[in-house]
């Protein structure tokens, strides 16, 4: 009999036999690689989509349930993995179990890249659309909602796609150790901020490599995958060098040691490796918001399809913070989890996977599909919610705490967290340090270099942008995202369509459209050309639009199709533009010429060389109406100095970044809104996400959708927010900043409180005015700050309202305020300071008037505010009136805004104008306020009396109150006075309910034409 070895393990102990066969074993898989054939369960492929292949894989003879034929599963594995994820070996394969139960199965093959004509060629939108089309197909072809379930990345990928298309034909959503927070990927638990920045410095320091990178290779991949998790390496090859001499058990781990040995990993495209470390490594945006598929913006709070996930409490690779973190984001209302104790591979291949992954899997299916009962190891997330939510002290279970303890044990590695710990939240103030200074230091100091001559403008800042980043998106319009370089281009071609309608520098053109984003377009082509933008109001009817024409003295006009027959009926048809006409299908003015017919779409370059971004900074710009909230608006001059002044402040004091994505609801007409968050958003580099309107009902579903970090808001805004209905999971959002001005103390704490997690800057500023105040820190609620570096020196003075002009002393200087004494804010004027010259208004009487001469010196010239404010002991200012706006009444100057601030402490009133009447008989103003009362409720005198005998003095106290339907405000809504302030106190000419203050009854008394005159006495 002979005694050569046979590959078999021999029968005995023998040490020796077993080094015998150990070594033969291994010369084998030396020599041949491999003990037998690879194995792959039979499959068709029945559609191609680009390099994606869709499997469908045929049912068996014999299945224990025929009824799951019907039940569709779209498997979708990772891109650095291939498909054989889910079918290693007979024995391991998840398409096997899945078959053998009855379901109809399907999995997305998306190939090997590195051995396919121009697959290192890929990109992530590739991916994700093929995705997209195989769900289609699936659908399609069965009838039937398709349940995705994804490995890793490919969980990933479902959870995108499924936002993509707002869950629409999506069963259900089943993942397997897939992170959604990456920045919840680092070990330790350490500072998110700082993670977030780290991010960012890998990136900038990587940039260059990455943008020439052809491609990851699948070897690396699986180094990396090694390197992640080396005791789990170390433990199989132990096992493997164990097993060396059973030629059997070295069969049965074949496949799984061919598959980590590198046969399942395979390469990642460049551009899509690009973009997946910048969109989710880098900006985390499937956190935040904005990730842009097929240029849409997508956000995971539009996933509402029932979702499994599947966390693996040993895994190095996706750690269970990172996946969980998806309930914070996700909108879907059946949320459940399945803790497993397995690491990254172990949770689809595996003794665990098929004991508890897999069987959880189909019962999940099942009980989806109304074939089975809901599976008992399902942790069902919302529900336990809702439980911690009602009962505080009901804490979480350990296995779904979000800080995994498992890795720390040891009482040393725990002080190495402890200490790592410390280390990221010391090193979070260093690194917003180094972020401040790489991304803001060099547009601060571009700002002393502005001087006179300097050529510089908007314009030319997007040709810029566009020419150095030209795939980077710039904005966001109703889900839809735009490049520099597309935005570039446009601008391009609508220079050419005005030079065709004879528009030539210098020329004032007015602008009357919504919020758009071709209305950016039209400025910054007016602006490349040398010409004027005059921006109106799309509101303006007859009079008050002639006015505004003559004051911008303009020489034409262009319009959108809203506004086009009402501008019709004012100027020359000749002398008007229908801008964005093709697009809405709407022309209703006879005669009109249509830019966009003039627009020639090969167009790619600026038409012209010799006036193409040749704007100086003290060349005019634009030309922005005041809000008109007192009277008639004016225009004011905007410089491309100013404008571009004004851009790049805000991005220094907001610390915009490309990190960022900037919110603007704002009407680009406004100041704010254009020259702050649209230029300050191309100035940080930042997206800008362009809403047409406020909407309190979508403004979260808008920030979520483009993953907005900061907001710009005016006026009463933001009250709309923190007055309007709770909304689920409303305090998951990516805003770290509002910034703006307007906002009242109560607004601005109830905000922080009810949406949390941000900051608010308040700024004081005017349209034409060169007085700037800001509030950096936010520390203090309801200030406005004090001057930032730079800003032009500014004072308060001594102001006599009852008569209406400054106080001087005797020697004829003002008199500068004390302390916490209100007074007029001026600001210093010095023409050749880019910071702090006054452009005045097209109107040089007005421009005069807000001069003021002689002030502390000879000659010196200052800006005249028309604000009181008040300055403490810190040095910081407070708001207290406009000066339109302050009265006097029984000897005591009333401040409007103290007067607001008490009447909507009432519980009752939704908005409210404070202003002072002139009454017959009685010296000064008396108080008066309209009120806009909440909807379902109800005037109420006696609770409105008490309210103000609690917060005002006597004289402070509204005299009359009138209850409106609707108070009119401005675009950017500020509350609209001086139409109010014209009507007076007249309860025959107003249908609106009038009620007087009726000291003898302790209640505001409806006022009729028998007690009028009553009240009038009382006053």
């Amino acid at each position: 009999m002979s005694s050569e070895p046979t590959g078999k393990k021999p029968p005995g102990k023998s040490a020796f036999r077993r080094a015998v066969f150990g070594v033969t074993n291994a010369m084998k898989l030396i020599r041949g690689g491999r003990f037998s054939a690879p194995y792959e369960a039979p499959f068709n492929v029945v559609m191609r989509t680009g390099f994606t292949r869709l499997r469908r894989y045929p049912a068996l003879d014999e299945v224990k349930d025929s009824s799951l034929s019907a039940v569709p599963i779209l498997l979708v594995p990772p891109l650095m993995v291939t498909s054989q994820v889910y079918d290693i070996s007979e024995e391991l394969s998840a398409l096997r179990r899945l078959i053998a139960e009855g379901f109809d199965v399907w999995v997305a093959d998306f190939g090997v890249p590195e051995k396919e004509e121009g697959g290192m060629k890929r990109t992530l939108d590739e991916h994700l659309l093929a995705i997209d089309e195989c769900i289609d197909y699936v659908v399609g072809e069965t009838g039937s909602d398709v349940h995705l379930a994804g490995y890793s990345q490919g969980g990933m990928f479902i959870y995108q796609v499924t936002a993509y298309r707002k869950s629409r034909g999506v069963a259900s959503i089943i993942t397997f150790g897939s992170p959604v927070d990456l920045n919840r990927n680092v070990p330790g638990g350490l500072h998110r901020d700082l993670v977030d920045r780290l991010f960012n410095s890998a990136q900038s320091t990587l940039g260059f490599t990455l943008d020439g990178l052809r491609g990851v290779p699948g070897a690396f991949t699986s180094l990396g995958f090694k390197a992640v998790s080396p005791r789990q390496e170390l433990r199989y090859l132990r096992m493997m060098m164990g097993l060396l001499d059973d030629r059997e058990a070295l069969s049965r781990l074949e496949p799984t040691r061919r598959f980590l040995g590198g046969e399942g990993f395979i390469a990642w495209p460049g551009p899509a490796f690009r973009s997946f470390v910048d969109n989710v490594i880098v900006h985390n945006r499937m956190m935040t918001g904005g990730f842009v598929v097929n240029g849409v913006s997508v956000t995971l709070s539009d996933v509402t399809a029932p979702i499994l996930y599947f966390v693996g409490e040993r895994d190095d690779f996706a750690r269970p913070p990172s996946v969980r973190a998806v309930k914070k984001v996700v909108s879907s209302e059946e949320l459940h989890e399945v803790p497993i104790s397995a690491g990254h591979f172990g949770l689809v291949v595996g003794s665990r996977s098929l004991k508890e992954v897999w069987p959880t899997t189909m019962e999940w299916v099942k009980w989806r599909s109304g074939r089975g009962e809901k599976p008992a190891s399902l942790v069902d997330i919302r529900a336990r919610e809702e439980a911690l939510a009602s009962s505080p002290a009901l804490e979480e279970p350990e296995a779904l705490r979000e800080f995994d303890e498992s890795d720390f044990k040891e009482f040393a590695v725990e002080m190495a967290q402890d200490l790592w710990k410390e280390l990221g939240a010391a090193s979070l103030e260093v690194t917003a340090a180094l972020s401040f200074l790489r991304w803001q230091v060099p547009h601060m100091a571009r700002l002393p270099q502005w001087g006179l001559g300097g050529r510089a403008n908007m314009g030319l800042q997007l040709e810029l942008q566009a020419r150095n980043f030209p795939h980077h998106t710039f904005f966001l319009y109703q889900g839809r995202a735009f490049t520099y370089g597309q935005a570039n281009q446009r601008v391009n071609q609508v220079i050419y369509a005005l030079l065709r309608v004879g528009v030539r520098k210098g020329q004032h053109v007015a602008i009357i459209m919504d919020n758009h984003p071709d209305y950016l377009t039209a400025i910054m082509a007016l602006n490349r050309m040398g010409a004027v933008s005059v921006l109106i109001h799309p509101g303006s009817r007859a009079g008050v639009l002639e006015q505004a024409l003559e004051a911008g003295e303009v020489q034409g006009v262009i319009v959108d199709p809203d506004h086009a027959v009402a501008v019709a009926e004012v100027v020359p048809v000749e002398q008007m533009w229908l801008f964005l006409a093709d697009q809405r299908g709407r022309e209703r003015v006879e005669g009109i010429t249509v830019l966009d017919r003039l627009m020639d779409p090969r167009v790619v370059e600026a038409p012209i060389t010799q006036d193409a971004n040749r704007g100086q900074l003290e060349d005019l710009a634009m030309l922005v109406f005041t809000s008109g909230t007192t009277g008639l608006p004016k225009a004011a001059r905007i410089s491309n100095g100013r404008w571009m002044m004004g851009a790049v402040g805000a991005a220094v004091a907001a610390g915009l970044t490309p990190n960022d994505t900037v919110y603007c609801c704002l009407p680009l007409y406004h100041a704010t809104g254009l020259i702050l968050g649209a230029g300050g958003a191309m100035a940080g580099g930042s997206r800008l996400a362009l809403s047409p309107r406020f909407s309190v009902s979508g403004f979260w579903t808008d920030v979520r959708q483009s993953g907005a970090t900061v907001v710009f808001y005016v006026g009463e805004l933001c009250r709309y927010l923190v007055t309007a209905p709770d909304v689920p999971h409303e305090r998951n959002h990516s805003v770290r900043l509002f910034f703006g001005n307007g906002m009242r103390p109560e607004v601005w704490r109830e905000l922080l409180r009810r949406f949390g997690g941000m900051r608010v800057l308040e700024f004081y500023a005017s349209t034409e005015g060169n007085a700037l105040l800001a509030n950096l820190t936010g520390e203090k609620v309801g200030s406005v700050g004090r001057p930032p570096p730079l800003a032009a020196s500014v004072e308060l003075v001594q102001y006599d309202v009852a008569e209406d002009k400054f106080v001087r002393d005797i020697s004829g200087w003002l008199v500068p305020c004390q302390t916490d004494e209100p007074g007029m804010l001026i600001s210093k004027v010095q023409h050749l300071n880019p910071f702090s010259r006054f452009e005045g208004y097209t109107d040089e009487v007005a421009t005069r008037k807000k001069m003021l001469t002689h002030v502390f010196e000879e000659g010196d010239q200052w800006f005249i505010s028309g604000d009181l404010l008040r300055r403490d002991q810190d040095g910081d200012y407070w708001f207290v009136d406009r000066i339109g706006d302050t009265f006097r009444w029984k000897g005591e100057n009333i401040s409007t805004e103290l007067v607001a601030s008490v009447v909507m402490s009432v519980p009752f009133v939704e908005f409210c104008a404070v202003y002072g009447v002139a009454v017959e008989r009685h010296e000064g103003r008396v108080g008066m306020v309209a009120i806009q009362v909440r909807q379902g409720e109800k005037f109420d005198g006696r609770a409105f009396f008490k309210r103000m005998e609690e917060g005002l003095m006597l004289a402070g106290r509204p005299r009359f109150v009138r209850v409106v339907r609707h108070l009119e405000m401005t675009r950017t809504l500020k509350v609209v006075k001086h139409r109010l302030q014209e009507e007076g106190v007249n309860p025959s000419g107003s249908k609106d309910p009038l009620y007087w203050y009726n000291e003898a009854r302790r209640t505001y008394t409806r006022v009729n034409k028998t007690n009028f005159e009553k009240a009038l006495e009382s006053l």
